[in-house]
């Protein structure tokens, strides 16, 4: 892209159309130019120039215009570029292409492109945050992975994030290195598996490369590892990986970490590795809405290219009320319709999902079911499933009802009324606000909280 003044002009006169006289002044015209176009990983760089205070300009476009501005562009370039807008004092971050050339420095290297970055990194280009899908179960762990992409080694290190298996946990870790490389590509990231590591050392020790493992490990700008879990009861792996942890947050180099629990419940793993582990920030991830799971078929749709008419909604919603607590599984199902849809030449509906699916969906309705959940919930608070089916109001009978009630409500497809009748003939009305009640105490209570997410893995399991 040679002459940024044309690209940015063109721009404007689209912008100008699409905002009010005065949104136009004030934070485009005369406050923004292009800096810099990326061919190779697709961003164009902003330069701001403004009196209205840095900080708070770089916000207002970040938070309010970006969309648009990213939209203009494709319009303009016919591709999809990511925007980015800088303070212009940070020159390290642009190469300024406007320079004579007889005073530009000497040529750079070759950038490799995109696909062959991320592929040397061990990252799945599709892992993106904007592919990503938020909701409650994942809000604040998707925040914390957004600040530390922005800024490694200094918004939160090192950043844990635990959940149960299949609910976007690499997914996310892996955006933030791809972000990391978007923003500069000289970054050295590196993705590994806990399990990876462990064969890595042990290999390095079979053939006395030490020194060579510890040098790529130990001089890494962020350090992403995945499901730490595994080095459970591996204590010669845990102390490598101690000073590993060590060297790179002395030196300020980010680490990301992923667990399938609460670092607290990781079992024969080093206190000094746990204690190290909830340094700074754990975030967790929980299993996902309905309306959370909706969104993410609906993603998966337009990733896919598939248009979303009546029919194609009518699988998702199945398969978003079928599968509930695995969204890899629930990917996989969408994906699944989608192959034989097209192999068979059939349009994917109802009907076609559901032969389809057979097998998925016929297991997701037998796996959990209302009894289990009941004498599960009894177990636990070690009454008999015919108490909080009967009349009785004692807090020791009447509060396990209400978790049973809410348990059968959050992981079937029971309506409240049918609750009801589940226990004793109970009117929807009380079915609700048992519900409502305990998902109040849920967000209060952590220690609520860890009960009911252990009593849904036994359900589960």
């Amino acid at each position: 892209m040679e002459n940024y003044t044309e690209v940015w002009e063109a721009a404007l006169s689209l912008i100008k159309e699409q905002v009010t006289p005065i949104c136009y002044e004030t934070w485009f015209l005369n406050h923004l130019k292009i800096k810099k176009i990326d061919d190779v990983l697709k961003i164009i760089y902003l330069d701001v120039n403004t009196t209205l205070g840095l900080d708070f300009f770089i916000g207002i476009i970040n938070n309010r215009y970006l969309t648009l501005l990213q939209d203009t562009f494709k319009e303009i370039l016919g591709d999809t570029y990511r925007v980015v807008v800088k303070n212009p004092t940070d020159v390290d971050n642009f190469v300024d292409n406007s320079e004579d050339p007889e005073t530009k420095p000497a040529k750079r290297p070759r950038k490799k492109n995109r696909k062959t970055l991320l592929a040397e990194k061990y990252l799945n280009p599709k892992y993106t945050f904007e592919n990503f899908v938020v909701g409650p179960c994942n809000s604040f762990a998707h925040a914390a992975a957004q600040a530390v992409a922005e800024s490694p080694g200094i918004a939160s290190n090192p950043l844990f994030i635990y959940g149960g298996s299949g609910l976007g946990k690499t997914h996310l870790i892996q955006a933030i290195g791809i972000r990391i490389l978007e923003n500069n590509p000289d970054t050295n990231v590196l993705y590994t598996s806990s399990e990876n590591f462990t064969n890595e050392f042990v290999t390095a020790l079979n053939t006395r490369r030490l020194n060579e493992f510890k040098s790529k490990y130990r001089k890494v700008d962020v350090l992403i590892v995945d499901d730490v879990q595994f080095l459970e009861s591996k204590e010669g792996i845990q102390e490598e990986f101690f000073y590993t942890f060590n060297a790179l947050f002395q030196n300020n180099k980010q680490i990301i970490i992923t667990s399938d629990k609460d670092p607290t419940k990781l079992k024969g793993l080093d206190e000094r590795l746990v204690t190290r582990f909830m340094w700074n920030l754990m975030a967790d991830i929980q299993p996902a809405d309905y309306e959370t799971r909706v969104a993410i078929l609906l993603k998966n749709a337009e990733i896919l290219g598939m248009e979303v008419d009546d029919d194609l909604r009518e699988v998702i919603n199945i398969i978003a009320e079928k599968i509930k607590d695995n969204i890899r599984e629930l990917e996989g199902a969408f994906t699944r319709v989608k192959f034989f849809s097209q192999t068979l030449g059939e349009k994917p509906n109802k009907a076609f999902a559901k032969k389809v699916l057979k097998d998925i969906l016929s297991n997701s309705d037998t796996m959990i079911t209302p009894e289990k959940i009941k004498k599960i919930v009894c177990k636990y608070y070690n009454i008999k499933v015919a108490d909080i089916e009967s009349a009785k109001r004692t807090s020791t009978i009447a509060y396990p009802r209400q978790v049973a009630m809410y348990l059968i409500r959050e992981m079937t497809d029971s309506s409240l009324p049918k609750i009801g009748d589940m226990f004793g003939g109970r009117d929807h009305s009380t079915v609700k606000y048992a519900c409502g009640k305990i998902e109040d105490e849920i967000n209060q209570d952590p220690v609520l909280k860890e009960t009911i997410e252990n009593l849904k893995r036994e359900i589960r399991d």
